[in-house]
C-alpha cells in the first residue's frame, strides 16, 4: 500500500479527520505564543512570569468550577433548545461565580495572597473574576460548537484567541508593563475566543425565547449529577495541576516558580495540541455510546494507541534536547527551566495519555467515581508535598517525588478508565 493511499484510508476515520482539523489549528494557536516567547523571555524576568502563574493558576482553578459542569451536559440532550438552554445556563452561572470570587477578594485579599505565596500580585488579584467570566462564556460556546461538530470554528477561535494574546503580551512588555502585560494579554486573548464563538452560538437565536426560569430549572435538574459530583472531582484535578504554583512560591520564591512555569508552559504544548483536542472528539464518541447503551472500550484502546503513537516521539526527543532547547531559544538564564521540565517529561507523557481518556466518566455519567479518582489524584500530590516540606527537599528532589507519585497515580486510575469505558463499572 502507498503512503498516498495509507494516508487516504486514515482520513476516511470520521474521528481521524475531525482530529487533524482541531489539530492544525490547536498547533497554529500554539506555534504563535511558541514564537513570541523567545522574545517574552527577554522582556519579561522569571519573577514576572512567577507572578503571572499565580494568576494563571487561580484562573485556572476557578474556571473549572464557575460553570458548574453544565459545559459537559451540552452535547447530550437530543433537542438543539436544550442545549441552546444549558449554555446560557453556564454562562450565568459563570457571571454569578465571578461576582462572589469578586466580593471574596475585596475582603480578604491580603490573607488569600499571603496563603498562596503571591503577595506580588497585589490588586491583579481583582481581575481573576473577570477572566473568570469571559473563559466561563468562552467554555459552554466552545462546547455547543462540539456538539454540532463545527471543528473548523473551534481550531479558528483557538487561533485568534492564541495570536491575539501573544500580541498583546508582546506590546504590553515592550511599553514596560511587566507582569501587568502577561496578565493583560491573557485576559483580552478570550474576547477574541469568544467572539468567533458568539457567531455558530447566534445561529440558534431562535431558540432564545425558549430560555425561562422555568427551562433553566429544568435543566439544572435534569443533569444536576454535573455540579453534585464532577465539579468536585474536575475542581480536586484543576486543583492538583495548579497547586504546584503556589507551594513552589512559598517554599522556593517566585523567581523559581517563573522557571518552572515557563518550562512546564511549553511542556504543556503537546498535552494541548494532542490531549485536549482527542479529549473533545473522545468525550463526543463516548456520549454516542451511552445514548445507545453501548461499551466504548473499542473507541478507548484505539484513542489510547493513537495518543502514544504521536506522544511518546515527541517525549522522547524532548528528554534529549530540552535544556538546550530552553538556552538557545529563550537565553542561558533559562537553561535551568529546561532542567525541570526533563525531570517532569515522564510524568507529562503519561498525563498527555490519560487527560483525553478522562472524559469517559463524564459521557457515561459517572460523576460519582470521577469525584474518587480525582480525590486520589490530589491525595497523590499532597503527599508529595508533605514530603517535601518535612525533609525540606531541594525544588530538583521535590519534582522527582511529584514525578513519580503522579505518574504511579495516573497508570492505575488509567485501568479504572478503561473498566468504565467496557462498562464494568456500573
Amino acid at each position: 500500500m502507498t503512503l498516498r493511499n495509507r494516508i487516504r484510508g486514515i482520513l476516511k476515520s470520521d474521528f481521524n479527520r475531525h482530529f487533524f482539523v482541531l489539530i492544525s489549528g490547536t498547533s497554529i494557536s500554539q506555534l504563535v505564543p511558541l514564537a513570541a516567547s523567545v522574545i517574552l523571555a527577554r522582556i519579561y524576568s522569571p519573577e514576572d512570569f512567577g507572578i503571572f502563574a499565580i494568576f494563571t493558576s487561580l484562573v485556572a482553578i476557578f474556571t473549572t468550577v464557575n460553570n458548574l459542569q453544565y459545559q459537559y451536559a451540552i452535547p447530550l440532550p437530543t433537542e438543539d433548545k436544550d442545549a441552546v438552554i444549558l449554555t446560557f445556563l453556564s454562562a450565568i452561572a459563570a457571571i454569578g461565580f465571578a461576582i462572589v470570587l469578586f466580593i471574596i477578594a475585596l475582603f480578604f485579599k491580603t490573607p488569600i495572597l499571603k496563603l498562596i505565596g503571591g503577595e506580588q500580585l497585589g490588586n491583579w488579584i481583582y481581575v481573576v473574576p473577570l477572566a473568570v467570566i469571559f473563559v466561563g462564556i468562552y467554555t459552554p460556546l466552545n462546547f455547543f460548537a462540539l456538539r454540532f461538530k463545527k471543528y473548523k470554528v473551534i481550531a479558528t477561535s483557538n487561533i485568534l484567541r492564541s495570536s491575539s494574546g501573544a500580541g498583546l503580551q508582546l506590546g504590553f512588555g515592550f511599553m514596560g508593563f511587566a507582569q501587568g502585560g502577561l496578565i493583560l494579554g491573557n485576559l483580552f486573548s478570550y474576547l477574541s475566543g469568544n467572539a468567533g464563538m458568539a457567531k455558530l452560538f447566534l445561529k440558534f437565536k431562535h431558540f432564545f425565547k425558549d430560555v425561562t426560569k422555568d427551562s433553566l430549572r429544568r435543566n439544572a435538574i435534569r443533569y444536576k449529577k454535573f455540579p453534585l459530583f464532577s465539579i468536585w472531582g474536575i475542581f480536586l484535578y484543576s486543583l492538583s495541576a495548579n497547586i504546584n504554583s503556589f507551594f513552589i512560591s512559598t517554599l522556593y520564591g517566585l523567581g523559581q516558580l517563573g522557571l518552572y512555569s515557563y518550562g512546564t508552559r511549553y511542556l504543556g504544548i503537546p498535552l494541548t495540541l494532542i490531549g485536549n483536542n482527542m479529549g473533545q472528539l473522545f468525550y463526543q464518541v463516548c456520549a454516542d455510546c451511552h445514548k445507545k447503551n453501548q461499551p466504548a472500550t473499542k473507541e478507548f484502546l484505539s484513542t489510547l494507541k493513537k495518543l502514544a503513537i504521536i506522544g511518546f516521539p515527541i517525549f522522547f526527543v524532548l528528554f534529549f534536547t530540552i535544556e538546550d532547547i530552553s538556552a538557545f531559544a529563550f537565553g542561558e538564564q533559562w537553561r535551568i527551566a529546561g532542567y525541570y521540565s526533563k525531570i517532569l517529561l515522564p510524568f507529562f507523557f503519561i498525563r498527555t495519555l490519560y487527560v483525553p481518556l478522562c472524559q469517559v466518566t463524564s459521557a457515561f455519567e459517572k460523576q460519582e467515581l470521577d469525584l474518587w479518582i480525582h480525590i486520589a489524584i490530589f491525595a497523590g500530590n499532597i503527599v508529595s508535598f508533605i514530603i517535601a516540606y518535612i525533609f525540606q527537599c531541594s525544588i530538583t528532589a521535590f519534582l522527582m517525588i511529584y514525578c513519580v507519585i503522579g505518574s504511579v497515580v495516573y497508570i492505575i486510575l488509567g485501568y479504572v478508565l478503561f473498566l468504565v469505558a467496557s462498562r464494568k463499572i456500573k
